[in-house]
């Protein structure tokens, strides 16, 4: 597992060592032993390695594949004083899908595009977690078992060979990991806030495809399809609803008598928030009349080290409704790997070319919801909610220089003060989803935001400039954005908070008028972003 994937996991361990002690020197009047069943919503970042059984890769052989998920809980708790026990299993459906380079390991072998999709998941999972003193209504748990995913994987030749493509499907069997933290909100029911990691490992087959022996010549040697493996680590995040059986649990007793609540009245709460991220942008070129299967081009912008700035605000209303919003923007570097297979779309006679370029990266973003709290308390707030997103991107490719086939373009490579390519590209989405907020103990407090975007608008324009080609490109798709924040209340009114944020759209069905001739060649658009957010907030209370 690489650290960077399992970083959240440790500190989520180390949160959990760190509160056992201490949950053992209080009280826990509320019992959260016996049955219980529940739902959740969510999304997952699924990330598949395919391993290259020629040799190492010049680019690629990760499939990054994000997507919603939605889907139930059922489990058994023991408590015994601050320590509780227990069995869970849970099934999600997914919708994560996602395709990359994979077998690209020379400049004269036409390597695939491997594509693969996750459309259900589950875990078998023993809890093990704290009940923090004082009301005993806040859980912090661990959770470690089996886990199951309905897969689908395939890799296709490209430049439009016609070879037949390798494809794996059926459920892989692994093991999960993860934790969280829930609340009490009433007798029988709790709220709760949980990240998970699943590892899977299968066997896969490299396809049949060819190796130009003589380039700038004719594909001339056959090379058969070769077993290998691959691995996928899937992350996922989720925010869900218990309903506890049983007996009654308890009064619905305050947290604490000092410190603050969630709104009562009319409450404008605003803040501003430091932005640190990373974001990806992908297009597939597919073969006109063949569609995205094979491919005869991709290009990939990767932006590290973005940091911006944003500001936000909530209106809370004393009967139930709720208005948010946010607006932001960041900026940094990255770089542009500019795949082709010209084989099929001949520019240059040869098997793969991979020039890399520096990139300039620009965002801008927002969005606006209004939702119902349909379950509303001094201490917490879930409401669902319907909104609107912009998300827009101005990305500009400098130089370039070839990695994988010195017959292809910039070799000898291009200054990296000349403007190559640009991508500026606009997505708008429906956003339908659920915040949950509340108090886990007294001054910090949880907010979860998990919403599916069932409409995508995509539109964007690619510019060629040393080519003296623009190409107009339009799409519609889905997608899935995701956002936590834990709070501090200095006082009363004013907080801080850090937080996470992930955000990822695709679409389902794109083409682009390549080079403006009116020449229609489908596409598929892919773009992702994840910030570490760090923020301050003020509120507002008031009764007209």
């Amino acid at each position: 597992m690489d650290w960077r994937r399992g970083g959240f996991l440790f500190l989520m361990l180390a949160a959990l060592a760190a509160a056992g002690p201490a949950a053992a020197q209080g009280t826990v009047p509320f019992d959260w032993s016996g049955a219980y069943l529940g739902f959740h919503l969510g999304g997952a970042l699924d990330l598949a390695d395919i391993y290259d059984p020629f040799g190492p890769s010049i680019f690629g052989d990760t499939i990054r594949k994000s997507g919603p998920l939605a889907g139930g809980q059922a489990g058994y708790n023991w408590q015994q004083g601050s320590t509780l026990l227990g069995v869970e299993a849970d099934v999600s459906w997914a919708d994560l899908g996602g395709t990359n380079t994979c077998f690209a390991y020379s400049g004269y072998y036409i390597s695939a595009n491997c594509r693969a999709d996750v459309n259900a998941l589950g875990t078998f999972t023993g809890r093990l977690g704290w009940v923090l003193p004082r009301d005993g209504r806040t859980l912090v748990f661990g959770k470690a078992g089996l886990a199951w995913a309905h897969t689908e994987i395939e890799a296709t030749p490209n430049g439009g060979l016609g070879f037949e493509r390798t494809t794996e499907s059926g459920v892989d069997w692994g093991w999960t990991v993860g934790g969280g933290v829930e609340r009490a909100i009433a007798s029988r029911w709790t709220v709760k806030a949980e990240y998970d990691f699943l590892s899977f490992n299968q066997g896969f087959a490299a396809p049949h495809s060819i190796f130009q022996s003589a380039p700038p010549g004719p594909p001339d040697t056959d090379v058969s399809g070769a077993p290998t493996d691959r691995d996928r680590d899937i992350h996922q995040f989720k925010v869900g609803v218990n309903y506890l059986f049983g007996a009654a649990r308890g009064p619905d007793m305050p947290l604490d008598a000092h410190g603050p609540t969630l709104p009562k009245g009319y409450t404008l709460t605003v803040g501003a928030r430091y932005v640190y991220g990373w974001g990806q942008f992908h297009k597939d070129l597919g073969i006109q009349g063949e569609g995205l299967g094979s491919l005869a081009s991709r290009l990939t912008y990767e932006n590290s080290q973005t940091s911006g700035g944003e500001g936000f605000a909530r209106l809370d209303t004393p009967f139930g409704i709720m208005v948010k919003g946010l607006i932001g923007g960041a900026s940094g570097g990255g770089k542009l790997n500019d795949e082709d297979w010209d084989l099929a779309f001949p520019m240059a006679d040869v098997a793969y070319s991979n020039t890399l370029s520096s990139v300039d990266n620009d965002i801008r973003y927002g969005f606006v919801d209004l939702g119902y709290a349909v379950w509303r308390g001094a201490r917490h707030s879930v409401a669902p909610f319907v909104g609107y997103t912009q998300f827009k991107q101005d990305m500009t490719g400098l130089g370039c220089r070839q990695i994988a086939n010195r017959f292809s373009d910039c070799d000898p490579p291009i200054a990296a003060n000349v403007r190559g390519i640009t991508e500026d590209d606009t997505w708008q989405a429906l956003r339908l989803g659920v915040a949950i907020d509340v108090m886990l103990a007294p001054r910090i407090s949880l907010a979860g935001d998990a919403a599916y975007l069932p409409y995508v608008k995509f539109k964007g324009t690619d510019d060629h400039i040393l080519r003296n080609l623009v190409s107009p490109e339009h799409g519609r798709g889905v997608g899935v954005q995701l956002e936590a924040t834990l709070s501090y209340a200095l006082t009363d009114a004013f907080s801080v908070g850090v937080g996470g944020r992930y955000w990822s759209m695709w679409t389902t069905s794109g083409d682009v008028n390549f080079g403006g001739t009116g020449t229609i060649i489908p596409m598929r658009y892919a773009a992702e972003q994840a910030h570490l957010l760090v923020q301050g907030s003020y509120k507002f209370g008031f009764n007209p």
